[in-house]
This record gives structure tokens, C-alpha cells and sequence, in this order.
């Protein structure tokens, strides 16, 4: 029973991001980053199919380079 609750608990919590994340693809905010939060926590059939697919689209990889860039900017500053 347990772990029924948590599997279902999970999943409205990976959901939850997902809407929210499909909300700030309109809005400025990390809403690519929210949606793969979401499809990685909740469990489904044919998960792993649809995160290998959007992780080989160009605008994952756009927004991957783009956010490492700004974590590795700041970075620099703070060991110089």
C-alpha cells in the first residue's frame, strides 16, 4: 500500500511539471528544464523512447549549450 502511494504521489508531482513547464515555454523561465524534470520523475509506457527523442531535437541541445554557458561564466568569475 505504500508503495502505491508513493508511485502515485510521484507521478501527480511529475505531471504538476509538466503543466507548469509547458506554462513557462510561453513565459521567460526554464520551462524545457521543468517539462524533463517532470517526464523523469513520473513513470509511464514508452518513457525512455520519448526522453531519448527529445534530447535529439536541436532546440534541447540550443538549450543545454546555452544554460552550461552561463553556469560555466559564473563559475570563472568566482575562481578568478
Amino acid at each position: 500500500m505504500k508503495k502505491v502511494a508513493k508511485n502515485i504521489a510521484k507521478n501527480t508531482g511529475g505531471v504538476c511539471l509538466i503543466l507548469i513547464g509547458c506554462i513557462l515555454i510561453f513565459t521567460p523561465g526554464p520551462g524545457l528544464l521543468t517539462i524533463l524534470a517532470g517526464l523523469y520523475i513520473t513513470s509511464f509506457p514508452g518513457k525512455p523512447a520519448l526522453v531519448a527523442k527529445v534530447k535529439r531535437t536541436k532546440f534541447y541541445h540550443r538549450y543545454v549549450m546555452k544554460i552550461e554557458s552561463k553556469i560555466k561564466s559564473k563559475f570563472k568569475r568566482k575562481n578568478e
